[in-house]
């Protein structure tokens, strides 16, 4: 198939690239963003011409390069139906796996299974978990989990004998007070229910904010007798925005019970594809079991989640092409880039607004979460939709406790003059958002609401 970037008028593109991945990243200035990244990039994936995106965090983005190889395993499964389904595709997703398994230092590849999102293996894990606890137990999670998580826990709640549910509220101090803003309520929270919390559920990176979590140490707490109580609590992380936003590795991570990640977020495969990896030692005969259960009446783990029914399976095969397209582009590079471009935004436009960075430094990847400013959550809402109907931009605007601010994506086809551009917008249009509000408010004008 043609090579990434064989549609962008560099001459020997690939040779260009592909020796660039292999020389060390301090050797290549990318201050400003005019290497190879930013804008030229934007032709790699089908943006709308004039749409900026500050909000890949939600849905990703995926490049020609990995949609064409993807559609190419949609043709070969049309091609020939019956060979697709009982034997080409468990290959490609065998490759798949086994490059997963090293990236992110899982012992095995047969410990990781191929998924379509965060949501179906945060399902599968909690929901198996519940039918095995035959005397119940208390699932605990942070108030910042993401609602699907909180929305799970609740229905097995109702529906599972004996299962409760704990969600430790995290104080003011979250997330400007760092790590211990998280970990100070998890210790009082593990002391509290000490011998009753069956299982953890943690995010790797929050979603709203967007912060980087304590992970390794909230799993050191969990396992420790004197906090947690004789019996390790099991954890569960929610890496939904993890591969491809920082480097994971499990072993460092202290090997988690399970752990699971979107690769259409960050690592750039097409929709609906995820890995979940279950430590040897948790993967039962009936746990985890997928939400579907097949006709394959396959039994190992691995077999459970091959195959669940009849259904497009070439996002999972494209997996390994979002790792080539990552190669060809250099993946410590994309690392380098995107850090660097966030950490810069995040301090030009809290110094632009006259606002603050609502997390520390070290606990944002690619998404910075910067105070907008107004103190006007409604002034936050349609300063949203503005952007997006006069300046075809994404932008999403979010409020904790008192504070409205907005979460923005840096990414490898964004530079320094998307966010400049931003800064100015926002600048202009929030007085006369907050005008018009006002005037609202006060009952004159054409926005005067009717009683």
């Amino acid at each position: 198939g043609m090579a990434p970037g064989a549609h962008l008028s560099l001459v020997a593109g690939c040779l260009l690239f592909s020796s660039v991945s292999a020389v060390h990243t301090d050797a290549i200035d990318l201050k400003d963003g005019t290497d190879k990244f930013g804008h030229k990039l934007r032709n790699e994936f089908y943006f709308a011409p004039g749409f900026t995106n500050f909000n890949h965090g939600s849905f990703g983005a995926t490049p020609r390069f990995v949609m064409e190889a993807q559609r190419r395993y949609q043709e070969q499964a049309e091609s020939r139906p019956d060979k697709w389904f009982r034997e080409d595709y468990q290959v490609l997703v065998e490759a798949s796996r086994t490059t997963i398994a090293s990236y992110v230092n899982a012992k095995s590849a047969a410990d990781i299974v191929i998924i379509e999102n965060a949501s179906a293996g945060v399902n599968a894990v909690m929901r198996s978990l519940a039918m095995e606890w035959h005397d119940g137990g208390v699932i605990l999670f942070l108030s910042c989990a993401y609602g699907m998580v909180k929305n799970t826990a609740h229905y097995l709640e109702q529906t599972a004998r004996g299962v409760k549910t704990v969600e430790v509220v995290l104080g003011e101090d979250f997330p400007s007070g760092g790590d211990e803003s998280v970990l100070t309520p998890l210790k009082k929270a593990l002391k509290k229910y000490r011998g009753a919390i069956k299982l953890f559920v943690i995010s790797h990176i929050a979603s709203v904010p967007g912060v980087v979590m304590p992970v390794e140490a909230a799993i050191r707490m969990c396992r420790d007798t004197t906090i947690a109580g004789a019996t390790p609590i099991q954890v569960l992380v929610d890496g939904a925005h993890a591969l491809g936003q920082v480097r994971i590795d499990l072993q460092a991570l202290g090997d988690p019970d399970y752990y699971l990640s979107n690769g259409h977020k960050w690592f750039y495969t097409p929709k609906a594809a995820a890995f979940l990896y279950v430590r040897k030692d948790r993967q039962l005969p009936t746990s985890p079991e997928p939400t579907v259960i097949s006709s394959s009446g396959k039994q190992d783990f691995v077999g459970r989640f091959d195959y669940t029914g009849t259904r497009d399976y070439s996002a999972f095969a494209a997996f390994s092409d979002a790792f080539r397209f990552r190669s060809w582009l250099g993946d410590d590079l994309i690392y380098h880039y995107n850090s660097q471009l966030a950490q810069w935004a995040s301090h030009y436009l809290s110094r632009r607004w006259g606002t603050r960075a609502l997390a520390p430094p070290h606990m944002q990847a690619y998404m910075i979460n910067v105070q907008l400013p107004t103190n006007s959550s409604a002034a936050g809402a349609a300063l949203h939709d503005r952007l997006q109907q006069d300046y075809d931009t994404y932008m999403l605007s979010l409020s904790l406790g008192d504070v409205v601010y907005t979460r923005l994506s840096a990414q490898i086809y964004l530079e320094r003059s998307d966010f400049e551009v931003l800064a100015d917008r926002v600048e202009r249009l929030l007085p006369a958002i907050e005008r018009e509000l006002q005037l609202e408010v006060t009952g004159s004008g054409p926005g005067a609401s009717v009683p």
